[in-house]
């Protein structure tokens, strides 16, 4: 099992990511607001406010958490993300890794619902 993180710059775009995940049967998504490293350090040291992206105000990122079982999900979720925000190797569009979970309690309802909607 690996959890999926993703950053997505633009949070207009998440509503329509989280839709295309349940389209392809994802369930169990969390989302947080976040904010990027040069918007915190702009409003606290005017330095590095040159640092900060012109037209985004801080605290627009959000940041999906997902489970992931398998390669397959691994997939459809990126190909989700990106089927909205575009290629994410493209700038302002997201940035999208996994970490390998080694402990996990609570998750196997969504997992079993998962399974359920595939048969």
């Amino acid at each position: 099992m690996r959890l999926l993180i993703a950053i997505i710059y633009n949070p207009a775009n998440v509503f329509y990511i989280l839709d295309e995940f349940y389209q392809e049967g994802i369930k169990g998504s969390t989302v947080l607001d976040s904010m990027g490293m040069a918007h915190i350090m702009a409003h606290h040291v005017p330095f590095f406010s040159k640092f900060a992206e012109e037209g985004h105000e801080p605290g627009q990122n959000k940041t999906i958490f997902v489970l992931i079982q398998s390669d397959e999900e691994l997939k459809k979720v990126i190909g989700a993300i990106e089927r909205i925000v575009g290629d994410l190797e493209k700038p302002d569009t997201g940035v999208v890794m996994t970490v390998p979970v080694e402990f996990c309690k609570g998750a196997s309802k969504i997992f079993e619902q998962q399974n359920k909607n595939k048969i």
